[in-house]
């Protein structure tokens, strides 16, 4: 089979090979009934000991404040989460996993290692690294280009 990708620009690949990864990821997630996006948040808040600032959260998910309201209201009202207010600041609220959200945590991850092991078919350890060293120095360019 061709790759119909191979004649794109080394970005444009990129892009179309994350499009892939999202899309499969989210048809897997329907049954669970949310999505790649709103699972970032919950497995963060599940590495932080399952309670982070709200503020804390968009920065940790790279999501901007409005956006990350948005992603915590919808799980809030599945359950997952609950907003409890910060004693500190009757502004800010503190973002809590909870039962529900800890459990989903746990079958996305299951449902992600046989995902991942699927993805990964035919590509070596080596293969794999030179891949991450490539994409974090492209990430590095772009962290530059930000500061010109």
């Amino acid at each position: 089979m061709t790759n119909p990708t191979c004649h794109e620009s080394l970005p444009r690949q990129i892009y179309l090979t994350s499009l892939q990864l999202q899309i499969h990821a989210d048809k897997g997630l329907q049954p669970f009934g949310i999505t790649l996006e709103q699972l970032r948040p919950l497995k963060l808040l599940s590495a932080a000991g399952g309670a982070v600032g709200q503020r804390q959260l968009s920065e940790m998910a790279n999501k901007t404040p409005a956006n990350m309201t948005r992603i915590l209201d919808r799980l809030a009202a599945k359950g997952l989460v609950e907003r409890q207010p910060d004693p500190e600041d009757r502004r800010a609220f503190t973002v809590v996993l909870t039962t529900d959200g800890k459990d989903m945590v746990s079958k996305a991850e299951s449902l992600f290692s046989a995902y991942l092991q699927q993805v990964l078919t035919g590509i070596s350890e080596q293969e794999e690294k030179v891949c991450r060293t490539v994409l974090d120095t492209i990430m590095m360019n772009l962290a530059g280009l930000e500061k010109e």
